[in-house]
C-alpha cells in the first residue's frame, strides 16, 4: 500500500534538504573566504569597478555573486585574471561593500547606504540561489523591519535612491518608499480623508495661516521628480490637494534659491541649472490647486 502521507511529505522534505545543502555549503564557503583573507593568500583577480581597481580571489566572489560567476564561467580564457564592471551602482564605494560581505567581513547596514546596498546587490545577482543569507535579502530585511518603518526612514532612503537610477526603480525601492511617505503622512494628517480632523473643521482654519506640517522639510529634500510622484501618492490616499499650496511653497523657496524672478540683478547661470529651475517651477505650477478651497 502507497503511504498517501509519506508521498505528501516528500516535496516538503526534498526541499528541507535542499535548503539544509544550501545553508552547509554557505557555510563552508564563509569558512573558506575568511580564511583566504586571514592567511593573506595572493589575489588571483582584479575587478576595475567604478573607475577603482580591486585586487580580490575568485571563490569568494562566485560563492555569493552570480554577475561575477557568469563572467569567469563563460570566459573563453581559463586563467580569466580580469574583470570589468564599470556601471556599477554606487560605484567603487558600493562594490568595497559588496566585496567585504563576500569575504564576511563587517559592517554596518543604515538608512544611509541601504539604497547603494540594496542596488549593488542587484547588480551582482547576490541573490538566495548562490548563497543562504546572501546580501539581496540582508538588504531586504532591513527595509522591512527598519528603515521604512518610518517616514524619516523612507525619506532618507528615497532620497538616496536619487543615485542609484535606473536601479533602484527595478527593485521597487523607489515605490515601495513613496507609498511609505503617504502612508505615514495621511495617517497622521488633518488634511487627509481620516486624518486628524474632519473637513468642517479644516474648511473654517484661516486661509490666511498656512500651514506647513512638521514633514513638509523633510521632503523637500527631493528631487523634483520623485517629490512630485509622493504628492500625487498623498493625493490618492486622500490628502486635500488645496492643502499642498504651503508645502509646494516651501520647496520652491528651497529649490529656486537665488534665482531673480524679475531679472533685476540677475546673476549668469549655467543652461542646464536652469533648465532644472525651469522644470521645478513648471511642475510646482502643474501642482498647484486649480481653485481655492470653498468655505462650506
Amino acid at each position: 500500500m502507497v503511504d498517501l502521507d509519506l508521498e505528501q511529505k516528500a516535496p516538503s522534505t526534498a526541499a528541507n534538504m535542499s535548503t539544509k545543502k544550501k545553508e552547509l555549503l554557505s557555510t563552508a564557503m564563509k569558512r573558506t573566504s575568511e580564511w583566504i583573507f586571514s592567511q593573506e593568500i595572493p589575489s588571483d583577480i582584479t575587478v576595475n569597478a567604478g573607475g577603482t581597481s580591486f585586487s580580490l580571489h575568485k571563490f569568494p566572489l562566485v560563492s555569493k555573486c552570480g554577475y561575477i560567476r557568469k563572467l569567469v564561467s563563460e570566459s573563453s580564457d581559463a586563467d580569466l585574471s580580469t574583470i570589468e564592471i564599470p556601471d556599477v551602482p554606487g560605484g567603487a564605494e558600493a562594490f568595497e561593500l559588496a566585496a567585504k560581505f563576500c569575504y564576511g567581513i563587517n559592517f554596518e547596514i543604515s538608512t544611509e547606504n541601504i539604497a547603494k546596498l540594496r542596488c549593488v546587490a542587484e547588480h551582482l545577482e547576490m541573490t538566495e540561489d548562490y548563497a543562504v543569507g546572501n546580501l539581496v535579502g540582508r538588504t531586504e530585511a532591513y527595509l522591512n523591519e527598519v528603515a521604512l518603518k518610518s517616514l524619516a526612514g523612507a525619506v532618507t532612503v528615497l532620497h538616496s535612491s536619487e543615485s542609484f537610477l535606473p536601479t533602484a526603480e527595478k527593485v521597487k525601492l523607489v515605490s515601495r518608499c513613496i507609498d511609505t511617505i503617504a502612508f505615514v503622512i495621511c495617517k497622521d494628517s488633518q488634511f487627509a480623508a481620516g486624518g486628524g480632523q474632519n473637513d468642517s473643521v479644516s474648511s473654517m482654519m484661516p486661509t490666511s495661516k498656512p500651514i506647513v506640517d512638521w514633514w513638509a522639510e523633510d521632503l523637500s529634500v527631493l528631487r523634483i521628480d520623485l517629490f512630485q510622484r509622493v504628492l500625487i501618492a498623498m493625493i490618492s490616499r486622500g490628502f486635500k490637494q488645496y492643502a499642498l499650496g504651503p508645502i509646494l511653497m516651501l520647496y520652491a523657496q528651497k529649490s529656486l534659491r537665488g534665482l531673480d524672478v524679475f531679472g533685476k540683478g540677475r546673476k549668469k547661470i549655467e543652461p542646464r541649472q536652469e533648465h532644472e529651475k525651469r522644470v521645478v517651477l513648471e511642475t510646482i505650477v502643474s501642482l498647484l490647486p486649480r481653485e481655492e478651497h470653498n468655505v462650506g
